[in-house]
């Protein structure tokens, strides 16, 4: 593949040299995404924004993920790891407004809140009162989350959770602006439209300043951010393009400078690309699976769900088809998370996948009702999607329509319960086993496979009381068998992320959930290919500075 840019060199895929500034970054966010809004989000791609424009009590080191303080500059934890005590540093909102402890209570009452309708409102039922209020039957103002002054904030947990600090990270937690929604329900303007640019009101690392509808956006670095000074962006130019190809070639020609974690590589380049030294690939804690609508007949019957698991050839589906790295899998839960074994179940048993399917009464499976599989646009989900008809309709003989949906189409649906199977892919919001079972418990708005357990919630809340972390592990296994028994979902395999990098761009460590804060990003505009040895010239800073 050549291109006509400015500077070329063979180590690396397509151009080296900036087509921009020296303090701007162009990156592509694959799709619309659906809310910018901390407490409403669920989707990777409005996530993205909202790591980069918000900042919560604390942060994620841009390598290791350990927890590192953020607005909050310290904390104290109570004896029995329930009660937590944040003290938070003088900081303010884009707009000058100062941010306190207030803003947070805001927000995360908001989050459990039922008029909000968060599908993530189940990230705060750790706190006092959390479920209850979600399910309307406490006040919101009770909620174990209390300002103990404008910069002391209290949190007082349900149980004591090993991986707390971590979770603190994830978007779900970070403060909102009461100040500007109240502002803009005073002015009678829709407090939904809070995000957009004219009206947002942040306290992260950039500000949008532009949104042009499933083109792109633009974030200018925030001068009123406590660490404005560690900064070295001034830019980010955030693209929509949805597909994997377009975007590899819009990165040839320097139209991006690094694709984006929400981006992924075309499969049938990878053999290609991994020969450059601008490819890089790293473990993810993340699993694909289809999601199953346990009531929609005829995969209201656990029978057809395992034969359809079990007839999925997910070793030749990674090596063939994807061709990433990827891990075959067909467990929910990745094995060896936080010391956690996983189950091991079967990756690949047609024949017993037949024999379920007729003992369900449909031994040839042609009489099998119709069935339809959905999925987001994507060359790569097209791609598995094909792989997985065919391997249905050899092993089963039954027939699948696909169906292509956009993105805001195809989470409306899933949320809606619009459908039959449906493609989803779910990464780790913090280093635990629970991030993944939490998906199928009865009051995650998650959960999109209308199937509920009251022995699979208690099991969970069982594990959660447990002081010994062996038992505990030990409870959430249990789960997961119970619940893959009845087989509401089907994983395919575990992630690893592969990506492009301009070699310029600096600031960008590979860790096990993808986060790369463009705080710590920036153009090394003194680097140079040295093709002779092989290995770029820089005279750069390659070390990690955080300011705490």
């Amino acid at each position: 593949m050549t291109t006509g840019c400015q500077q070329q060199s063979s180590l690396y895929f397509g151009t080296v040299e900036p087509r921009h500034g020296p303090k701007e970054l162009w990156i592509n966010n694959s799709s619309e995404p659906e809310w910018l809004d901390p407490g409403r989000c669920s989707d990777s791609t409005g996530g993205e924004i909202i790591w980069n424009t918000f900042e919560g009590l604390v942060q994620a080191h841009p390598a290791t993920l350990k927890p590192l303080p953020a607005i909050a500059t310290h904390w104290d934890i109570s004896d029995d790891g329930r009660v937590y005590r944040f003290y938070l540093r003088p900081s303010f909102w884009s707009d000058g407004h100062p941010l306190t402890a207030d803003d947070f209570v805001f927000a995360l009452q908001r989050l459990v809140d039922p008029q909000t309708g968060s599908k993530y409102a189940s990230n705060g039922f750790i706190f006092q009162q959390g479920l209850a209020i979600s399910r309307g039957e406490a006040a919101v103002n009770t909620l174990g989350v209390r300002a103990l002054d404008s910069h002391t904030l209290e949190i007082e947990l349900v149980d004591p959770l090993p991986y707390f600090l971590n979770f603190l990270s994830f978007y779900s937690f970070m403060p909102i602006p009461q100040h500007l929604l109240q502002n803009l329900e005073k002015r009678g303007i829709d407090v939904d439209l809070w995000t957009r640019p004219e009206h947002v009101v942040c306290n992260g690392a950039f500000r949008m300043t532009d949104w042009q509808f499933r083109q792109h956006m633009t974030f200018k670095k925030n001068t009123q951010y406590w660490d404005a000074s560690s900064v070295q962006l001034d830019r980010v130019r955030v693209a929509m393009v949805e597909s994997s190809t377009t975007a590899m070639n819009m990165y040839v020609a320097g139209e991006f400078d690094w694709p984006g974690g929400s981006t992924s590589l075309p499969a049938e380049f990878m053999d290609h690309l991994e020969r450059y030294k601008d490819f890089h690939s790293h473990p993810y804690l993340g699993v694909y699976f289809y999601w199953i609508n346990t009531t929609k007949p005829p995969l209201d019957d656990p029978l057809i769900r395992r034969a359809l698991s079990l007839a999925i050839d997910r070793d030749s589906l990674v090596k063939h088809v994807t061709r990433g790295g990827q891990i075959g899998s067909s467990d929910l839960v990745p094995d060896g998370l936080a010391g956690y074994e996983g189950l091991h179940l079967p990756v690949y048993d047609p024949v017993e996948a037949r024999r379920l399917l007729a003992e369900a009464g449909y031994p040839t499976g042609q009489d099998l009702p119709a069935v339809t599989l959905s999925f987001n646009t994507s060359e790569g989900h097209k791609q598995v999607a094909e792989a997985i008809q065919a391997m249905w309709q050899q092993e089963l003989g039954i027939t699948v329509e696909l169906e292509n949906q956009e993105w805001k189409v195809f989470l409306a649906n899933a949320e809606q319960m619009n459908f039959q199977i449906s493609r989803m892919g779910w990464i780790g919001d913090y280093a635990d086993p629970y991030t993944f079972l939490e998906l199928l418990t009865s009051d995650c708005g998650n959960n999109h496979s209308n199937w509920s357990s009251k022995t699979y919630d208690a099991l969970l809340e069982e594990a959660n009381r447990h002081n010994d972390p062996e038992e505990r592990l030990h409870i959430l296994r249990q789960a997961e068998a119970f619940a893959l028994e009845e087989q509401p979902l089907i994983p395919l395999y575990v992630y690893t992320r592969t990506q492009l990098i301009k070699p310029y761009v600096q600031g960008i460590w590979g860790n096990h959930q993808d986060r790369h804060p463009w705080k710590y990003m920036w153009i090394d505009e003194s680097f140079e290919p040295d093709e002779e040895n092989s290995e770029p010239v820089s005279k750069s800073r390659k070390d990690i500075q955080v300011h705490e």
